[in-house]
């Protein structure tokens, strides 16, 4: 028995069958899509979590070595610079891991650490910091913003040359605003700069085309201006 095949419109059979596996295919398409977006999401929260496990001792280190400082010229100040890293870290343990933080509440570790700093360097660093604008309402990410402000006194501090920081915060609606600049000193210090990479990083993963960051790294100075949609 032979058949032909004249090239006319499909059977009812035909087209149900085709729409059949259309079906198919795009539960299939969809059911991967899903999928794929599942595991870009948990690959984000992994990596987040890796640069925070690597972030927390870094903060850690650094502010026992600006106590150890006081300690040893065994200032009056030592225990309040006790008691604000303390605060320091009770931050660290208990909004570290939060998504999203109170903009206050980012704000008021900033600030301590700021109170720390000046604490250990006295008079040796001139330190100008400002704040405009209003957080109620505002909330960002835990721990964005520090590693170019520690950053600064790491690279901008050493008593044998003047030494100047300057630390800006505005904050205009959804828009704020980092801007700190530092005259490098070219301090003895080392550091591997695992905590300011990992901060580009979470910029990277966690605000993706709501995010601008300029560096500027000349000679005598390291500018840095960024600019985050906070929620």
């Amino acid at each position: 028995m032979a058949f032909e095949f004249n090239g006319g419109p499909p059977t009812q059979y035909g087209h149900t069958t085709l729409v059949y596996l259309i079906g198919v295919i795009s539960s299939l398409l969809f059911a991967i899509t899903g999928r794929l977006q599942s595991v870009e999401k948990e690959k984000v929260k992994s990596e987040l979590a890796f640069l925070k496990a690597q972030i927390n001792p870094h903060f850690l280190f650094n502010t026992l070595n600006s106590i150890y400082a006081l300690a040893l010229k065994k200032d009056d100040k030592t225990p309040d610079a006790v008691v604000q890293l303390s605060e320091l870290m009770r931050y660290i343990m208990t909004n570290s891991n939060d998504e999203v933080i109170e903009l206050s509440k980012e704000m008021n570790y900033i600030n301590n650490y700021i109170s720390l700093q000046k604490t250990r360097l006295g008079n040796t660093v001139n330190i100008i910091y400002s704040v405009i604008g209003h957080t109620s309402g505002k909330a960002i990410t835990p721990l964005i913003l520090i590693s170019f402000i520690e950053n600064a006194f790491k690279y901008g501090v050493n008593p044998d040359q003047t030494s100047e920081i300057y630390i800006k915060i505005d904050i205009e609606e959804e828009i704020l605003t980092l801007y700190v600049s530092n005259k490098k000193t070219f301090s003895v210090q080392s550091d591997s700069g695992i905590g300011l990479q990992n901060t580009i990083e979470r910029l990277k993963l966690v605000y993706p085309n709501k995010h601008a960051l300029m560096i500027e790294d000349s000679a005598e100075k390291y500018i840095v201006n960024l600019s985050i949609k906070i929620r």
